[in-house]
């Protein structure tokens, strides 16, 4: 059991030192547990149903990614750790991103989240992803987020729209568009 209480005065340890809860390294990685939790809201709707198991395995990997990100800020970030993320990488998500983008967008239009759960819980992942994205500016500004990293994070929003559109089709479902 535990029996420790050091956060009862707004302060956690992280990065080598005691920061207050609303730094923004701590703010940071607190984005990163909710998005990862979301995305297994996500997971626990696609696996059931064996067409969207694929979508399912390839955001288990993004999870995976998002917890060694958050490890990776809380032991310190860029100059203190091991980047988490290589430049193959992102080369690798574009190159996912741009066949799932010719494969399923003609023309673009905003969408208006509705439909299926499974479609509905990936669109509110994605709109999690950008507040992810938006805290990681301060922590690329600050040297604390490497550059390669953040780029990550800021192609994951497309990905995960991308795979809105996916599960959409999968569950031949007819989105609504803003005119």
């Amino acid at each position: 059991m535990k029996t420790s209480h050091r956060g009862d005065d707004g302060v956690t340890d992280i990065m080598g030192s005691r920061l207050p809860k609303d730094s923004p390294p701590v703010e940071f990685v607190g984005e990163v547990d909710e998005f990862v939790a979301v995305l297994g809201v996500v997971r626990s709707l696609l696996d059931r149903k064996r067409e969207l198991s694929s979508i399912s395995e390839e955001i288990k990997k993004i999870q995976v990614k998002l917890m060694k990100i958050a490890g990776y800020v809380a032991l310190g970030g860029a100059g203190r750790a091991k980047a988490p993320v290589t430049a193959s990488e992102i080369e690798e998500l574009d190159e996912k991103i741009r066949k799932l983008w010719s494969e399923l967008i003609r023309t673009f239009k905003f969408t208006i989240p509705s439909g299926p759960l499974e479609v509905t819980v990936l669109n509110l992942a994605r709109a999690v992803c950008r507040r992810v994205e938006r805290r990681a500016v301060k922590l690329l500004k600050d040297r604390i987020l490497d550059e390669v990293t953040y780029r990550y994070l800021n192609r994951l929003s497309d990905l995960l729209y991308l795979y809105v559109k996916l599960t959409s089709k999968n569950l031949n479902f007819s989105e609504e568009y803003l005119e």
